[in-house]
């Protein structure tokens, strides 16, 4: 049988959003490791700290100071905790935004589950399982049971339709999100 061409391209995504979220994760900590403020490009004028650029539609820009940044997100937990949701929730929504084009293929529950994980952090980080939501759980489970990736606990995740409280980090962690991912890249290359 021969393998569908956009599962396989949702596959492949699923694998760079994991690679990704790894590679995230070691800018994370170098960026508060004290150390890297001598990595930052030079600055433009000596004596002044190294400027960059955040570029708009336009061409224009936002000009930054590195330096400051770099100490603000090290030295702020708050922002730290921040960023590295912000990777996880945005792979939630790229993933289950792709898999909405394709009606989540067969609903095999770890797609099911990426759909209301999704949905989840698209409403404010938190479980509002609705009564359309109900009536899918009720034809289709979302949970990770037969997952290619999971913890060594082999914790299980499983929607249910009384699920309330937030996505992340509550419910699931960020090496969580990746076997998700890890998880959806092996099933649907099958």
């Amino acid at each position: 049988m021969a393998i569908d061409s956009h599962r396989l391209a949702i596959s492949g995504m699923a694998q760079r959003l994991a690679s990704g979220y790894y590679a995230f994760l070691v800018g994370h900590l170098v960026a508060v490791n004290p150390l890297p403020i001598n990595s930052l490009p030079p600055a433009k004028v000596p004596g002044e700290n190294p400027i960059g650029e955040i570029k708009r539609k336009d061409g224009t820009y936002h000009t930054l100071d590195l330096r400051h940044y770099l100490d603000l997100l090290r030295c702020d937990n708050d922002l730290q905790g921040h960023f590295l949701r912000v990777w996880a929730m945005g792979a939630l929504l790229i993933l289950g935004d792709e898999l909405s084009k394709h009606k989540y293929f067969d609903r095999a529950p770890i797609l099911e589950l990426v759909y209301h994980l999704r949905n989840g952090v698209a409403h404010g980080n938190r479980f509002n399982i609705t009564d359309k939501g109900r009536e899918r759980l009720s034809r289709y489970p979302a949970h990770n049971r037969n997952a290619a990736a999971t913890s060594p606990l082999g914790t299980v995740f499983e929607i249910t339709p009384n699920l309330c409280g937030a996505v992340l980090f509550d419910f699931m962690g960020a090496a969580d999100v990746i076997d998700l991912l890890q998880s959806v890249e092996v099933y649907l290359s099958r």
